[in-house]
C-alpha cells in the first residue's frame, strides 16, 4: 500500500512551528531564522518532502512554469532554442514546459490552451499563425514572440533579411555572380531570400527564376533527392539555402552528379546549427541563446511597455564556400 504524502501542516508539528512558518522557510528563506529554518529542513528531508505546485499557485505564489512553444523539430534550430530555453529557465528557478506546433496553427493554439490550462506563467513562443498572438494578447498572461518580429507584441528577433544580405556579400566577394536560392517558397522564409535578391540588386545582377529552387522542408529526408535532375543544367556557381540541412541535402545531391564542392559550387547554409559544424558548411549564426535570454527576461519582468529586441546574424566560413 502507497504511503500517504506528508503534508506542511505535519512539518510544522513535528518541528514545532506553524504550518505558516513552513512555508515562509521554503518560499521566503530570508525571512526565516538560519536556526529553525534548518530544523524544518531537517524534516523536510527526512520525509522526503515535496511542496504542492498547483497548490502554491492557487495561493498567489506561482507555479514557477514557463512554456515554449516552438514551430517545428525538424530543424535543429529550433532544438537548439528548447536546449538554450531549458536551460535559461532553470538557472533562473523555473522549469519549462515545451511543445512543438509542428507548423500547423490549429495545433499551435490547442498548445497554448493546454499551457494556460498548466498554470504556466508566460509564454515563449515561434508562431506559426500570428492570429495566434492575437489569442495569447486576449488573455492574462506574459508571453514573447521570438524569431520574428511582431512590432504589436514583446519580440526578440534575429533579421532573416539581414542574414541574407550576408550571404549575397561574402559570395559576391568570393567572385560569384549566378547565385541561387533553395527553400521553401513560404512567406515564412522569403525573409532570408529577399535579403540576398537586394544584395544582388545593389550588385546590378538580376536574379533569374530559374535559379530560385523550391523544396519541402517537412520532406528534407524523404523524397526531395530530385532536387536537380541528372540531365539539368546547373547555371548558379553558388547556392544560399534555408536552413543546414536543405544545404546538407543539396551537398549531398550534388556531388552525385559529380560535382565538386566548393571547387564547382559553393553552399552556405542558415542557422549554424550542429550539422554545419560537423559538416563543415558555411552558414549564418543567429545569437540563439541571447535571444532566448532576453526572451524570458522580459517575461519575468512583466513590463506592460511592449519591447522588440533586434539582435545583429553573422556568417561562419567554412570549408562549403572557401577553395
Amino acid at each position: 500500500m502507497k504511503k500517504n504524502k506528508i503534508t506542511m501542516s505535519e512539518i510544522g508539528r513535528m518541528a514545532g512551528v506553524s504550518q505558516a512558518t513552513v512555508s515562509r522557510a521554503i518560499n521566503q528563506p530570508h525571512m526565516v531564522k538560519e536556526e529553525l529554518r534548518e530544523k524544518i529542513q531537517y524534516f523536510i528531508d527526512k520525509y522526503k518532502f515535496v511542496p504542492d505546485e498547483s497548490a502554491k499557485t492557487m495561493r498567489g505564489v506561482g507555479s514557477k512554469i514557463l512554456g515554449l512553444i516552438v514551430f517545428s523539430f525538424s530543424n535543429y534550430y529550433y532544438l537548439e532554442m528548447a536546449k538554450y530555453a531549458e536551460k535559461i529557465a532553470r538557472e533562473k528557478g523555473y522549469s519549462l514546459l515545451i511543445m512543438n506546433s509542428e507548423k500547423n496553427s490549429n495545433l499551435e493554439k490547442e498548445h497554448i490552451k493546454m499551457m494556460i490550462a498548466r498554470k504556466v506563467e508566460g509564454i515563449l513562443i515561434a508562431p506559426v499563425d500570428e492570429k495566434n498572438l492575437d489569442f495569447l494578447n486576449s488573455l492574462d498572461i506574459a508571453f514573447v514572440a521570438i524569431n520574428n518580429d511582431y512590432p504589436r507584441f514583446n519580440s526578440v528577433y534575429t533579421s532573416l533579411f539581414k542574414g541574407g544580405e550576408l550571404v549575397g556579400e561574402y559570395l559576391l566577394e568570393l567572385g560569384h555572380k549566378k547565385i541561387g536560392y533553395i527553400g521553401d517558397n513560404r512567406t515564412r522564409y522569403n525573409e532570408k531570400f529577399e535579403g540576398l535578391k537586394n544584395i544582388l540588386k545593389k550588385a546590378n545582377i538580376n536574379f533569374k527564376k530559374e535559379w530560385f529552387y523550391n523544396i519541402d522542408s517537412e520532406k528534407i529526408f524523404i523524397d526531395n533527392l530530385n532536387l536537380f535532375s541528372i540531365n539539368q543544367k546547373i547555371e548558379c556557381t553558388a547556392f544560399m539555402c534555408s536552413n543546414d540541412e536543405v544545404a546538407y541535402l543539396a551537398i549531398k545531391k550534388l556531388e552525385l552528379l559529380g560535382y565538386k564542392i566548393p571547387n564547382d559550387i559553393s553552399i552556405v547554409g542558415f542557422d549554424n546549427t550542429i550539422v554545419a559544424n560537423l559538416l563543415n558548411i558555411t552558414s549564418i549564426s543567429q545569437p540563439t541563446e541571447l535571444m532566448i535570454e532576453n526572451a524570458i527576461d522580459i517575461l519575468l519582468e512583466k513590463d506592460e511597455k511592449i519591447k522588440n529586441i533586434f539582435l545583429i546574424p553573422k556568417i561562419v566560413k567554412r570549408k562549403s564556400t572557401i577553395k
